[in-house]
């Protein structure tokens, strides 16, 4: 490819101005300098158009989706929304657990000696008190073994008494009063043998309670330690329940719980703690846990399900929201709140769960308006409009 002096040299020849031209002058040099600049600048001029046109484009398209982000928010309407104020408020972490009504005592009535049943002095259900007779049995044969020891102790009583008399004049050996006074003992032991039995006759009941069940018919014969009839009381009840290992480090300083009856309307009652279990009883590793509930009009009954409620932790300031307030995407929870009529994005540190109401640990405030209604369809600084504030979530149902 020829030079730009290549060019310019045969120029001149053409024209005979350098016939004798050897060497190219200082002018031709020049020229020749500047043909060889003018392809970079010509680059450098596109480099710089290129560069200048690529920042009025991105200046250009900022600008416009600006507007247009502008333009939409100034057409989509604000979204109507319900807010909670939230407020500090005693917050109770606990379990529920089902648990099952107990008599306090459930006892089984038994003869202790042998005998017909002759006479029956109570009914099933009705009240018992200590002491009361629940049945008579056959005593004759008791009342004549008695006589017959009483007579044989009084004989011994008479006969010691003479042979103490005799030993004291030394008209005895003192063999012959211990021999005498053995016999008195041991007929006086067989005395009070024979008058525990004839007492044993009579069937009273040694608690007060419910007569649940009379087992023992009349004219029916009993051998000693059979039943007769089963007490329950219940004018105080246990409530059993089986505490998960998990949980029973917290039921450790219990002291009371609450108790939900569902059978009687979910009626609720306090129980207090008598024993906590130091072993589990099954493969499940229950521990158990029971309570003493009053039952003064005995309307709980023996085989109830009932709910325990046990406080874990209580927190006398903490703060919450409703479940459904929080919006999960991933790992991420955050709910929105309303301030100055827009709508801004919280993220929140959440802990335990009681009822549909979970403990908000960090990321809220005392007096922040929680959108709860409406927040579903809800974008970081968007437009909302309240139509009602509550200050307790009940409120929203409210008309």
């Amino acid at each position: 490819m020829l030079s730009v002096w290549s060019i310019t040299f045969e120029c001149c020849n053409l024209w005979g101005w350098g016939r004798n031209l050897e060497k190219p002058s200082v002018r031709i040099r020049i020229i020749h300098l500047l043909w060889s600049l003018i392809p970079w600048a010509m680059v450098a001029g596109l480099v710089v158009f290129i560069v200048f046109m690529g920042r009025y484009l991105a200046e250009e398209q900022g600008r416009l989706a600006e507007a247009k982000t502008s333009a939409i928010k100034k057409e989509v309407p604000a979204v109507r929304v319900i807010t909670l104020s939230l407020k500090s408020h005693r917050l109770e972490d606990k379990i529920n657990l089902p648990g099952e009504v107990k008599a306090y005592e459930d006892l089984r009535v038994k003869a202790e000696v042998k005998g017909q049943v002759i006479e029956l002095h109570v009914e099933e259900g009705q009240y018992v008190k200590k002491g009361q007779i629940l049945a008579r049995l056959d005593d004759r044969d008791y009342r004549s073994r008695l006589a017959r020891i009483e007579a044989g102790y009084k004989l011994a009583q008479l006969d010691r008494a003479r042979v103490a008399a005799l030993a004291k004049k030394k008209f005895t050996a003192e063999s012959k009063l211990d021999e005498a006074s053995a016999r008195f003992n041991e007929l006086g032991a067989q005395l009070k043998e024979a008058k525990l039995a004839l007492e044993r006759t009579t069937i009273v009941a040694p608690i007060s309670g419910r007569l649940n069940e009379l087992i023992a018919k009349q004219g029916e014969l009993l051998d000693a330690n059979q039943e007769v009839a089963q007490i329950l009381q219940i004018d105080k009840v246990k409530v059993a329940v089986g505490v998960p290992e998990s949980d029973v480090a917290a039921v450790f300083d219990l002291e009371k719980a609450n108790v939900v009856i569902a059978a009687l309307e979910n009626r609720r009652v306090v129980g207090k703690k008598i024993f906590l279990a130091r072993q589990p009883r099954t493969l499940a590793r229950l521990y158990d846990l029971e309570l003493i509930v009053p039952n003064p009009d005995g309307k709980i009954l023996p085989g109830m399900f009932a709910q325990v409620e046990l406080v874990k932790k209580v927190y006398p300031q903490a703060l919450s929201v409703p479940l459904y307030a929080v919006i999960i995407q991933g790992d991420d929870r955050f709910v929105y709140i309303e301030k100055e009529g827009k709508a801004y994005k919280k993220p929140v540190d959440l802990g335990f769960l009681t009822g549909w109401q979970v403990q908000v640990k960090s990321g809220l405030n005392p007096e922040d308006r929680v959108i709860v209604v409406g927040h579903r369809f809800l974008d970081n600084d968007q437009p909302v409009k309240v139509i009602k504030n509550v200050n307790t979530p009940e409120e929203i149902f409210e008309s």
